[in-house]
Parts: C-alpha cells; structure tokens; sequence
C-alpha cells in the first residue's frame, strides 16, 4: 500500500509542475510586471524561478562627430547579458520607442544615418533568448540637422 501512495505522489508532483509551466509560459504578463521563469526537470518535477534581468546602466548617446549624422550608444555591461536590443525615438525620451538593432553584442553600437529630427535611444539586456530586461533610462536627447549632430 505505501509504494502505491508513494508512485501516486510522485505522479502528482510531476503533473502540478507541467501544469503550472504550463500556465506560467501561457499566461499574459502585464506592462512593467516581472517574468518568473520555470523549468522542468527531470522526473521530479523540479520549478526553478529565475529573476528578471537588470536593464544596462550608464546609457550614452554621443555624436560620432559633429559632422556626421551617426551616434554612438554606450552602456555598463550587465552580468550574464548575451545580448543587447536597443531602442531609439523620435517622439520623446518617455514614449514613441522602436527597435533599432538586436542582438547586439558588446556594449557599444554605432547607429546608421540618421534624418534630420531629435533622437533618444534605451538599451534592454537579453539572457538567452528569451528573458528581457526593462529598457534602460533614455540618453540626453541628440540632434541631427542637415549634416551637422548635436
């Protein structure tokens, strides 16, 4: 009798961890809330959670010369990061932000010519492919007019 109860904990144990990856990897995660990953292994039924990654620090955008209609963004490196998603907007250094460049590696990224308009840029950590940081504070806001970058 007790080997039959033991087998049937184990089942259980297996299958509340499966359920619940599964309904951690399913469910909607709300803006600004934090990402819990789940593994399952072996045939415990192990969960493991692991934080969200911090965003980089020390972001800076700076003109590559004054003549040139390119910026340089620069960050801290994040400890485990494998990559970097940096954002740029032209709207403000709060909202309107688009991807630029993913899977940055390293902690610099020179961007292409810009037009003519202002510029804020975030950067986000990547640990593998799918756990993100919050993006970054915004850099100072750059200029870029005719030829010349402020």
């Amino acid at each position: 009798m007790r080997t039959r109860h033991a087998w049937t904990a184990i089942r259980i144990s297996v299958m509340t961890a499966v359920v619940l990856a599964v309904l951690v990897a399913t469910a909607p995660i709300a803006a600004g809330a934090s990402s819990w990953p789940v593994a399952v292994t072996g045939g415990g039924g192990e969960a493991r959670a692991q934080a969200q990654p911090p965003p980089p620090t020390g972001v800076t955008a700076t003109c590559t010369s004054i003549a040139q209609t390119t910026v340089n963004v620069a960050w801290n490196a994040v400890l485990k990061a494998t990559t970097y998603t940096i954002y740029q907007s032209t709207t403000s250094a709060t909202t309107g932000y688009t991807s630029a460049a993913t899977g940055v590696v390293g902690t610099t990224w020179t961007s292409p010519s810009l037009s003519t308009g202002t510029y804020w840029f975030e950067v986000a950590t990547y640990q593998g492919t799918n756990w993100t940081s919050v993006n970054s504070t915004a850099t100072a806001q750059r200029t870029i007019a005719a030829i010349v970058c402020a």
